[in-house]
């Protein structure tokens, strides 16, 4: 689904919208699998490719619960700008809240187990 025009300059509507997208039986209860590919992590530059910006995670993450997937990924961007000096950018958290309200998923990073193969 490409709405990108739609919810780039609002916010609010993409908050609202992507949760309840992916909770349409249509598409929801046909995902078995989530992946995040962290193997690079930019962490400033938009959608600019910045690797001055970046830093190597060299992850793959695999997951059913998509919610927890963007709950880490926020915290690496946010752990590596801090790393870098930059200021926080300021996220969403509707996004996240609304998509754990419709029970898509955890919100809550102490309650996500993460388990790491090598």
């Amino acid at each position: 689904m490409d709405n990108t025009q739609r919810f780039e300059d609002a916010p609010a509507r993409l908050a609202t919208a992507v949760p309840e997208i992916y909770a349409l039986p249509a598409l929801g209860d046909h995902v078995v699998l989530n992946l995040t590919d962290a193997l690079l992590c930019q962490y400033a530059g938009a959608d600019r490719g910045m690797l001055h910006y970046s830093a190597t995670l060299n992850e793959l993450r695999f997951s059913r619960d998509p919610v927890a997937l963007d709950v880490l990924s926020l915290a690496d961007l946010e752990q590596q700008r801090t790393r870098a000096g930059f200021p926080g950018e300021p996220v969403n958290p509707e996004l996240i809240h609304n998509a754990a309200l419709l029970e898509l998923g955890v919100a809550d990073r102490k309650k996500i187990q993460v388990d790491n193969l090598r």
